[in-house]
């Protein structure tokens, strides 16, 4: 009986660490979206407020908000690709997952600087990403189907 629970998983069997990644992702990217539908709501409703204020200020405003929301929607959209490549299980996710990771680990650096402390988790994650794509175990799950595993 002990025998059993020693014998090696498959070589296509899926890490642990593959959807537990991809569902943080998947969760970031859902905050994200709701950042977002937040910043232009507000900015929305601020805009015309403003604009019965100071005239000028109001649209500024607005536009202010909108170039927020486009960036961080394309951090979300960054987020659920990199999710969606953990799930795929294909070679070419693999790449992916490393590339968008490095990417967004820099965007979350950069806005870290300017003081964007909600960038440090994002900073974690996608480190953490970044080292778990280079396990042994990771590596082979990824390329089973170029060595006819599945």
């Amino acid at each position: 009986m002990a025998a059993a629970a020693k014998t090696p998983r498959a070589e296509s069997e899926r890490p642990t660490g593959i959807p537990v990644l991809g569902i943080t992702y998947t969760i970031f990217g859902v905050l994200m979206i709701v950042f977002v539908s937040m910043v232009v709501t507000f900015t929305a409703m601020m805009g015309g407020y403003s604009s019965m204020i100071g005239g000028m200020m109001g649209n500024t405003l607005t536009v202010f908000g909108g170039f927020i929301a486009v960036g961080v929607g394309i951090l979300a959209a960054i987020e659920f690709a990199i999710s969606w490549a953990l799930f795929s299980g294909k070679n070419a996710g693999r790449t992916i997952v490393i590339v968008l990771s490095m990417v967004d680990f820099i965007i979350h650096c950069v806005t870290l600087l300017v003081g964007n402390v909600f960038a440090i988790p994002h900073i974690a994650l996608d480190l953490i990403t970044f080292f778990y794509m280079w396990k042994p175990s990771v590596i082979m799950y990824y390329d089973r189907k170029s060595m006819n595993l599945v």
